[in-house]
């Protein structure tokens, strides 16, 4: 039986118990930069309480891989790793979590998975996993690997990182959508020909988790004010990269770095950062849903939001064209809306079926998620009345 030395108390899940090893990685340095790197990136600025980090966030991961690992019966030492592999999925998250995971991948083609996966092999965390008995690779491989059925339980269509981040966001919210049945969810998850599935006693609850995150989506993940508040942190740290700012050292800083960095610089960057902390911020000019523009031009500003270069020449034109001024319109294109908890397996009457086939509530939610998709333009507030009439024409610019 794991002997667990340590308790910490949790806002979500009560007491959480962890081992000598697991407390020991939590206290190198790494992993406490994760108390400075905000969940929820800019949201604080809609709901003040929104201020839980990626550090609670990773060991409620932790602890929900282990109510997991005991359902299924799996050895202690593949529970051993896979609450480790839990803790540490989030480690190489940039400054205010998913705001900066655009720029990073854009500059260092990496998402943050392949960053902490570089971390826990080549930093002090990968010293304290060696002296536990673990190799570096072996974790990073399961946080690499959604194959088997260890890894599904880190990522998947209703992994540990969603059951907490949804229940945690809503907590410190105080929105009431994020309500998930997750003793249900993990009582009801089983191993099926080396796959991840729910059996049907757990239809309900996934059912619960699809429609609590398609409620969180637009009252929270996509609030307008927090999208207005990240794309102007997106627009200063490019501008930063651009007049020096080493990359390779962005990805490694912390909310308190980075804010700290634009409150000491010059010019544009400095004034995007005190728009940003004095909550003077852009205002919405325009918006196009996906109603609007129907299929093909949402699949053409799909991908002028992939295509940087033209997308900073349409807002320059945008803006020259409205007298804004350069870096005073910003185009706000979020990726085409993706369920992947759609994909998830249920184990009914002894054969493996697609959600989708179980529940009539998925196709339902799959054609209702097109409602929250829209893509907006924002500008400081006296430029607004000036922009809105020249985004008149936006289909032209994204033709």
């Amino acid at each position: 039986m794991t002997r667990h030395t340590k308790v910490i108390r949790d806002s979500i899940h009560g007491d959480v118990f962890l081992t000598g090893l697991e407390f020991n990685i939590i206290d190198t340095p790494e992993f406490q930069r994760l108390r400075r790197i905000k969940q929820l990136g800019m949201t604080n600025l809609v709901y003040p309480s929104a201020n839980h980090s990626r550090f609670e966030h990773s060991i409620g991961a932790l602890h929900l891989a282990g109510r997991i690992a005991e359902r299924l019966g799996i050895s202690r030492y593949e529970k051993k790793i896979i609450r480790i592999a839990a803790l540490l999925h989030d480690v190489g998250h940039g400054p205010l979590s998913h705001t900066s995971e655009e720029l990073l991948a854009r500059y260092l083609g990496q998402p943050h998975e392949d960053i902490s996966r570089e971390i826990i092999e080549n930093s002090g965390i990968s010293d304290v996993l060696e002296g536990g008995g673990i190799t570096p690779k072996e974790i990073s491989g399961i946080l690499e690997d959604g194959s088997g059925y260890l890894g599904k339980i880190i990522s998947s269509e209703f992994d540990v990182d969603r059951m907490d981040y949804l229940v945690r966001d809503a907590h410190h919210t105080g929105v009431a959508y994020g309500i998930i049945d997750l003793d249900r969810l993990i009582n009801t998850i089983q191993v099926h020909d080396d796959k991840l599935v729910i059996n049907e006693r757990g239809l309900r609850a996934v059912e619960a988790l699809l429609v609590a995150r398609f409620l969180m989506i637009p009252t929270v993940y996509l609030h307008r004010t927090s999208r207005i508040a990240d794309v102007m942190f997106l627009k200063a740290a490019e501008a930063a990269i651009e007049e020096g700012l080493d990359y390779k050292k962005f990805h490694r800083m912390d909310d308190f770095d980075i804010l700290n960095l634009f409150r000491n610089s010059i010019g544009y960057v400095k004034d995007i950062s005190s728009r940003i902390e004095n909550r003077r911020l852009f205002k919405n000019a325009c918006n196009f849903t996906w109603d609007d523009l129907g299929w093909d031009l949402v699949k053409k500003a799909a991908a002028l939001r992939e295509d940087v270069p033209r997308l900073k020449k349409v807002e320059r034109e945008i803006a020259a064209e409205s007298g804004a001024g350069d870096g005073y319109v910003l185009l706000d294109i979020p990726p085409l809306p993706d369920y992947a908890e759609i994909d998830a397996h249920v184990l009914k009457g002894g054969d493996v079926i697609k959600l989708e086939e179980a529940s009539p509530l998925v196709g339902i939610l799959r054609e209702a998620q097109k409602t929250q998709w829209s893509i907006a333009a924002y500008t400081p507030i006296e430029h607004r009345e000036k922009v809105k009439k020249t985004c008149k024409n936006f289909e032209s610019y994204i033709n």
